[in-house]
């Protein structure tokens, strides 16, 4: 039986941007079995097609996006698609995910992953009509927002075509850009960058094919305990629909972690005011689910007007975004926060590494560094919405200050020697909303994610902060944290590989995704043990991504302010991260040598060798 009805469209799809040509190649069960799709199998794809050293940017850099088994199926969030590619804000393999139509259109039209080679001539739109692929001019609609740009290409093509693309920042491929779908996004890593770089503004996508499973009957057994698990559960049938990724805001904010004044502190005093529960009350509007699998509908659409010449929607803001521009600059204006959200998702840019890059400025400023005169006369205050405003436009824009300002904080702080200390990034990417000085487990999946700072990558914050799975001590950093931090970055492997939502997953377990592959593929995997093995071996492949590249354990490690600034107060008080114990006992359970390379065993164990040889 082949691919086509296993839950595949059983090819991938290769084009040359400058030569405007393509071919397609069958999808190889053994690579499957192995590697599922999504980030396993594009993680693969980008080790073997690209050498050790080439710039991110340079043409030669693939920007593969990949569907997994689920994609469009059935199954609770499988409306999703993962972009894979050699981060330009970090240098590492860098694995990014997106909502909403694309990943499902891309599978009907024949393909579980396309490849994008080389650099367009000219600015481009890559169509994919079942079928047909080419390319058509974009020289009308560069230099258009995001959703401006959207709605430009179905106009052009059709409304049926699903389309991704770039905005302005892309364009002038800005480290911290983003891919968007709609209102959703393909947010950290620069994605954005990568395919500016290869002067391609939007790909549109149709397709006609169906969706074959192995066992149709079995299958739909199984979608429905797992729907039923999302039905049975607090946070996915109450919290996320009522009040969004922003429902856990203030529970952070108790526990000591929410990062305050560029994770200066875990406490903010204005956390009320940028809750979910303050959202909903005063800003949002609408809620909506990204997609038709989609039984949770986490996405908020506010309405602001006070900073703009008419009323305007946004989508959000969430957790992330209502950390990054408002506790981290010590502001609890949700329309400000809002308004700065908009701009994010026009311009197509991070908002989490956008608001980091405002929080740092403002430190900067606060210690001396920068003084107004620095920032184009911009006075960057603590607690200052207009402050926030104009630099996050300088950003955006890449205009004055912002030229500098969107290279991200990395960067910024090579120019200010003795500013490294607090420049919150690891490998190159700003870290998201949880101060691991209150979550231990936090601080070490930070330390060792392939892609820099995530909090998506082990999600112990569940654990340790949030109560989830009878929760777990945040202060504790023995054997048992890092056990369960590794559990955790395995099964995120496989949810990523199978290409699920991570929301749908804190309403069930890996255990329902394993009983929806089985009747989806007809593979046992070696059972659940197994499917945790894929991804071990999902996690493995992207290290030795990273090692060929030259990342070593110095890399794996956090901002100096985690691991020598007690944090000032609150329930972790006089915490600093204890990374280097949790570091050795990861490095001996993962297999690895003392400097974070997988040994030989490890690769015979996870049957690597053949894959990558």
């Amino acid at each position: 039986m082949g691919l086509e009805k296993r839950g595949y469209a059983g090819k991938v799809l290769y084009v040359d941007l400058g030569r405007e040509v393509h071919h397609t190649e069958l999808l190889k069960e053994d690579v499957v079995q192995l590697l599922l799709g999504g980030k396993g199998l594009g993680a693969l794809l980008l080790y073997r097609l690209l050498e050790k050293g080439v710039d991110p940017l340079s043409p030669r850099n693939p920007l593969i996006f990949a569907t997994g088994p689920l994609t469009g199926t059935m199954a609770p969030g499988s409306g999703r698609f993962c972009v894979v590619t050699k981060s330009p804000a970090t240098g590492t393999i860098n694995d990014s995910y997106c909502g909403g139509f694309f990943g499902s259109e891309l599978k009907m039209s024949g393909c579980d992953a396309l490849v994008l080679l080389g650099k367009a001539s000219e600015p481009s739109i890559l169509v994919i009509d079942d079928g047909d692929v080419y390319v058509e001019p974009a020289g009308d609609i560069w230099g258009m927002k995001t959703f401006e740009a959207e709605d430009a290409v179905k106009k052009r093509l059709g409304g049926d075509f699903k389309v991704v693309e770039i905005g302005p920042a892309g364009e002038r491929m800005a480290p911290i850009a983003s891919i968007f779908s709609g209102t959703r996004s393909a947010g950290r890593g620069g994605t954005g960058a990568v395919m500016g770089s290869k002067n391609l503004k939007a790909i549109a996508v149709r397709g006609s094919g169906a969706i074959q499973v192995y066992d149709p009957k079995g299958f739909r057994r199984a979608a429905w305990r797992a729907h039923r698990a999302l039905r049975m559960s607090e946070v996915t049938v109450r919290s996320l629909p009522l009040y969004g990724t922003a429902n856990i805001l203030e529970t952070v904010n108790e526990t000591g972690a929410l990062p305050t004044r560029n994770f200066q502190s875990g406490r903010f005093d204005g956390a009320a005011g940028i809750s979910g529960e303050a959202f909903r009350d005063s800003l949002w509007k609408m809620d909506f689910a990204c997609s038709l699998s989609c039984p949770i509908g986490c996405s908020k659409i506010a309405e602001i007007s006070g900073r703009c010449s008419e009323r305007v929607t946004v989508d959000g803001p969430d957790y992330e975004t209502a950390f990054s521009f408002g506790s981290n600059c010590g502001i609890s204006d949700g329309e400000a926060i809002s308004y700065v959200n908009l701009l994010c998702d026009l311009y197509g840019v991070d908002s989490i590494s956008t608001g980091v890059i405002v929080s740092f400025v403002m430190e900067l400023y606060q210690r001396g560094y920068v003084t107004a005169e620095d920032l184009d006369g911009i006075e960057a205050r603590w607690g200052d919405s207009e402050a926030m405003i104009a630099l996050t436009e300088k950003i955006v824009k890449g205009e004055g200050v912002g030229e500098l300002l969107q290279l991200g904080v990395k960067r910024i702080s090579e120019k200010y020697p003795g500013s490294e200390r607090f420049a919150m990034h690891v490998k190159g990417l700003e870290v998201p909303g949880y101060d691991p000085r209150a979550a231990q487990g936090m601080g070490l999946c930070y330390a060792v994610s392939e892609r820099g700072a995530c909090h998506l990558r082990a999600y112990t914050a569940g654990r340790e902060l949030l109560g989830y799975e009878g929760g777990a001590d945040p202060s504790t950093y023995d054997r048992a944290k890092v056990q369960m931090a590794i559990d955790r970055q395995d099964e995120k492997a496989v949810v990523d590989s199978a290409v699920i939502c991570f929301f749908a997953m804190l309403g069930m377990r890996l255990k329902e995704v394993y009983q929806m592959l089985v009747p989806c593929t007809g593979f046992e995997y070696g059972g659940f043990e197994g499917l945790m093995e894929l991804g071990a071996r999902v996690i493995t492949l992207c290290r030795l991504f990273n090692v060929r590249e030259g990342f070593t354990r110095k890399d794996d490690t956090l901002p100096g302010r985690f691991l020598e600034e007690p944090m000032p107060e609150g329930p972790a008080k006089g915490m600093v991260v204890h990374l280097e114990p949790m570091l050795e006992a990861y490095y001996e359970m993962r297999g690895l040598d003392e400097n974070g390379v997988p040994k030989d065993e490890t690769l015979e164990r996870l049957g690597l060798k053949p894959l990558i040889s």
